[in-house]
């Protein structure tokens, strides 16, 4: 079979597929279903072996065009990483369905606390689901990442019952590893020339407009009832805009945590967590130290540039009149020449464990024909298998947890409706540009190729 046949193995070794060596006629009557079995467990493959597609194989090897996966074993599931989660949970964006009717009004329900009130609570990382190769080897999951709680402005972690409490009245102002209390400044209907400038320690809340050429800056969050125009806005915890962002290309928003608005027009946005957006982002830079998200009505980005570190999500990217768009997914660069050590001598154990089974297969053919067979010598064989293959599970789990330490990103795009022609994906160093359409697909990095999958 292997003047035949290659085995690939794809997605840390929980895909393999069989090749067919071009250039080489194919004997058909060599090729049965016992001897093409046979000759892929002599290769260690053992888990999730897909029969039917061998025995198709083998009843139509003329006809069959390779490649074919033939076996397909586990990928791990990771644990998910500790969160703080509010005691009272709101509902956001993100979890509305596409087709839902979005209540923009539940935007602007600042969350109140008192003295001594429990306000969030910590969850713990969770352990993950372990995965499996084709070769029956573990492929262990990480933990989720833990997060270090810190006591915020005004509040207290306590580390016993991971419960984080009020230590003064005020609003609530939610970080990923922290939670503040804040007290409130207030501006009833738009920001003007009575009202100016706005510089604040705590929260700031405005029921109208902020017009072109103002600056807010607060140590806490910002909440706008209105629209945004071409103003500076700078906050250390969220944003939260009503009315959207009419941005003009001028201007700029930027806040240490979320940013939320009903859409993003001519923007400049930098958050330092996440983007979130109901409607559209259109012809905006933005810029998310985690995701940016855009999967509410129509959910939609076209034009500009956006940037994320771990995902970016949207029903649609680019147009119709194929807008330029710029997608940038940040990814660690991976360190140079680290290669796992154990390669050579997995090389190495496989093709002596391969002409072990050759010679035992032999043995026992002649054995068949003269009715006498050296058991001691098979013996000896099989326990030689049985070391070969004892080491060998134990390179391939070694190998498995150097490419999980080693992965040093999982940067991806989802789009759920349309990824449209001239949107140009970059991940890290590697670029594409999309030529055609695809429906419902996943955009992310595998062996050094930007590559898209439908969903």
């Amino acid at each position: 079979m292997d003047q035949w046949f290659s085995i690939k193995l794809l997605e840390k070794e929980t895909i393999a597929i069989l090749v067919k060596k071009s250039g080489i006629e194919i004997n058909p009557e060599e090729v049965t279903y016992d001897r093409l079995a046979a000759w892929i467990n002599s290769k260690g493959i053992k888990q999730g072996i897909q029969s039917e597609v061998i025995r198709k194989i083998a009843g139509n090897i003329e006809s069959i065009h390779s490649p074919l996966e033939i076996a397909k074993g586990i990928l791990p599931v990771h644990g998910e990483p500790a969160q703080l989660i509010p005691a009272a949970e709101a509902h956001t964006l993100i979890n509305n369905p596409e087709n839902d009717k979005v209540d923009f009004k539940r935007l602007f329900t600042i969350p109140t606390v008192s003295f001594g009130q429990l306000i969030a609570r910590k969850r713990e990382a969770s352990h993950g689901t372990p995965g499996i190769t084709v070769f029956g080897e573990p492929i262990p999951a990480k933990r989720g990442k833990d997060v270090k709680v810190k006591n915020g402005e005004n509040t207290v972690f306590n580390e016993e019952n991971l419960g984080v409490f009020a230590a003064a009245s005020g609003e609530v102002s939610y970080r990923s590893n922290c939670v503040n209390v804040y007290p409130v400044y207030k501006v009833d209907g738009d920001l003007s020339l009575k009202t100016g400038h706005i510089d604040f320690v705590g929260n700031v809340h405005v029921t109208g407009d902020v017009p072109s050429g103002f600056k807010i800056n607060a140590q806490g969050d910002v909440r706008i009832e209105g629209l945004v125009e071409a103003a500076e806005i700078v906050a250390a915890g969220n944003i939260v805009v009503g009315g959207g962002v009419l941005g003009q290309g001028k201007g700029s928003i930027r806040c240490g945590g979320n940013f939320t608005s009903l859409y993003i027009n001519q923007g400049n946005i930098m958050a330092g967590e996440n983007i979130e957006a109901a409607q559209s982002i259109l012809h905006s830079y933005c810029e998310a130290g985690k995701n940016i998200i855009c999967i509410s009505g129509k959910g939609n980005i076209a034009g500009g540039t956006c940037i994320a570190e771990n995902m970016i999500t949207a029903n649609e990217i680019g147009n119709e009149t194929y807008s330029k768009t710029l997608i940038y997914m940040k990814l660690q660069e991976p360190q140079p020449n680290k290669t796992f050590i154990g390669d050579e001598k997995i090389k190495e154990l496989q093709l002596n464990l391969e002409k072990l089974q050759q010679l035992k297969d032999a043995l026992v053919r002649q054995a068949g024909n003269s009715n006498r067979l050296d058991q001691g010598t098979v013996s000896k064989i099989d326990n030689t298998i049985n070391q070969t293959s004892a080491k060998l599970s134990e390179l391939y789990t070694e190998k498995n947890n150097f490419a999980i330490n080693d992965q040093s990103n999982s940067s991806h795009v989802i789009i759920k409706g349309t990824l449209h022609p001239n949107v140009e994906i970059s991940i890290g160093k590697y670029k594409r540009r999309v030529q055609s359409p695809f429906q419902s697909a996943k955009v992310y990095m595998e062996e050094k190729e930007i590559k898209i999958n439908s969903l």
